[in-house]
């Protein structure tokens, strides 16, 4: 991946990460990455699934520029579609119920659009794979009760945790946690 860590976020730590949710993703799905940076969740993905279509939608625009560089460095142009864009305005204007799996990793603001990724996912439902800052004594319940009045919130329901882990470590008894839930 190419970037400029002086004006983009990229965590090599999160590798594990990426690859775990592109080993998820399926054959003609539609992903939507909210909060895509530099695009390694969309980009994996698209490679490790054949028709898989992403929508990888960044607000800071030297993200977006690199984004564009890595889809062409990885050759996955066509499967990868960068978006320079608000995540909630261009569900709202442009992706609306057209997702089947959603990417939210931006842990400290990814609860602030539940709504939008709610409004993403197909009528039938999909995968949100929801990254937040959860703290002890019981973060992986602080994560999924997070999601579910999130998801409840925009009048959907959180029909089955696939699976939720502590990411990394941020603060003492502070962690990165990710759930992974089937939305109906």
């Amino acid at each position: 991946f190419r970037l400029d860590v002086a004006r983009v976020y990229f965590s090599p730590r999160l590798s594990y990460e990426h690859a775990r949710v592109a080993s998820q993703a399926r054959e003609g799905e539609i992903l939507v990455d909210m909060f895509a940076g530099v695009g390694p969740f969309s980009i994996l993905a698209a490679k490790k699934a054949p028709g898989l279509l992403a929508y990888a939608i960044d607000i800071n625009p030297v993200a977006v520029h690199y984004l564009a560089l890595n889809v062409r460095a990885n050759k996955v142009l066509g499967s990868v579609v960068p978006m320079l864009a608000d995540a909630g305005k261009a569900i709202r204007s442009a992706l609306r119920g057209v997702a089947d799996r959603v990417v939210m990793n931006l842990p400290e603001r990814a609860h602030e659009f539940l709504g939008a990724a709610c409004e993403a996912l197909r009528p039938e439902g999909g995968v949100v794979h929801f990254y937040t800052f959860a703290s002890a004594p019981r973060p992986e319940e602080e994560a999924i009760s997070a999601l579910r009045a999130g998801v409840e919130g925009a009048g959907r329901e959180l029909e089955r945790v696939l699976a939720v882990r502590r990411v990394r470590e941020v603060a003492p008894y502070r962690w990165q946690v990710v759930v992974d839930a089937l939305i109906a």
